[in-house]
């Protein structure tokens, strides 16, 4: 096949034909450095609510500790299987009740306003194109399952993040504000009445409270898992700010523990499309 010539550019520059390199003035310098794929701001609100969390999962279990059931002294509650049983120390933080208070709302306060951050940046910024449901997700979303189970050969197609990863990423600062509404309706029930009463009365408050804490800490627990599983290489991303597109688990059609290694990094076969279901050669 022999290409066409090459054809001046807009700028009265001459663009190389097509499937050549684009042509370099003498002394210019070309990046082979990744792009930039996560703002600076994104990274420090990502791991300052990392630590956020798991000082306040922490000291919330510990002060949980101090009466671990929701139903009054003498009473019955008819959604938690242990009640009476206390959570491992191993697992609680703040020492002592007072200790664990202490640090659960200094860090309340971190996260809410780490949170506020976050999402006013995403939305000056246009990210949460990114993150909001889209007519077709629940397709897409059926699509990666079924592509995880080995149901269907070629990875989906996807933008920044596939279906399940933008549905994590969108419900996770709505069960932030469940914890943070559910919180103050358990810290101030007088000062905070209506906002109690809308949670079904202060055992409910604190029910939802734990139930909230209980979801949060089970997406980010897949989600750590699907890092190292999937993409590991998007871990320094989080750093650096630099991802490499082709080590993208789509490249390298990745499953879960499957297809990690950079050797699966070439492109799909000829006339495989994004939606093609034809497994590779």
């Amino acid at each position: 096949m022999i290409d066409g010539p090459a054809v001046p550019s807009p700028l009265g520059e001459t663009a190389a034909a097509p499937g050549e390199p684009p042509e370099r003035s003498a002394g210019q310098v070309v990046s082979t450095r990744p792009p930039i794929r996560h703002h600076w701001i994104v990274r420090v609100t990502h791991w300052v609510a990392v630590v956020a969390i798991l000082i306040m999962a922490g000291s919330g279990l510990r002060i949980f500790d101090a009466y671990p059931a929701f139903h009054p002294k003498g009473g019955t509650f008819c959604c938690y299987p242990f009640e009476g049983r206390t959570i491992p120390a191993w697992l609680t933080f703040g020492g002592w009740l007072a200790g664990a208070r202490n640090w659960h709302f200094t860090m309340m306060w971190v996260l809410l306003a780490n949170g506020l951050v976050y999402l006013g940046f995403v939305y000056l910024h246009g990210e949460w194109r990114d993150l909001v449901p889209r007519r077709g997700d629940l397709r897409d979303s059926v699509q990666m399952v079924r592509f995880y189970l080995f149901l269907r050969a070629r990875h989906p197609h996807q933008g920044k993040h596939n279906a399940l990863q933008k549905s994590a990423y969108f419900a996770m600062p709505w069960i932030g504000a469940l914890i943070v509404l559910s919180g103050l309706a358990i810290w101030k029930p007088v000062s905070l009445a209506p906002l109690t009463r809308l949670f079904g009365g202060y055992v409910w408050a604190r029910y939802w409270h734990f139930m909230g804490m209980v979801a949060l800490l089970a997406v980010a627990a897949i989600h750590v898992f699907m890092v190292f599983a999937v993409d590991p290489y998007a871990l320094p991303s989080m750093i650096t700010g630099r991802y490499d597109e082709h080590y993208s688990p789509e490249v390298r059609n990745a499953r879960p523990l499957y297809h990690l290694l950079p050797k699966w990094a070439h492109p799909a076969p000829v006339g495989a499309g994004p939606t093609d279901d034809r497994p590779r050669p």
